[in-house]
């Protein structure tokens, strides 16, 4: 990996070794950005998203277990 490439992959909190790179970091942004609106559209006040937000990124672990645990009880 060159050194530019270097500068633009970012740790995941997700699993050790993960690494994220600014193209797909820009969808996860974006993603969240959807899901701001559509805790907002659904009548939730700016400061209960913002400590929704807050909670998720104090505890990634837990997130990605849930995550997980949604996906697999679709599939």
């Amino acid at each position: 990996m060159s050194l530019a490439a270097r500068d633009t992959v970012f740790d995941s909190p997700f699993g050790a070794g993960l690494r994220l790179t600014e193209d797909r970091l820009d969808i996860a942004e974006a993603v969240l950005a959807g899901a701001w609106r559509t805790l907002r559209a659904a009548g939730f006040g700016e400061a209960e998203v913002q400590a929704l937000f807050d909670q998720i990124a104090d505890r990634p672990e837990d997130l990605a277990r849930r995550l997980r645990k949604m996906a697999n009880a679709g599939a």
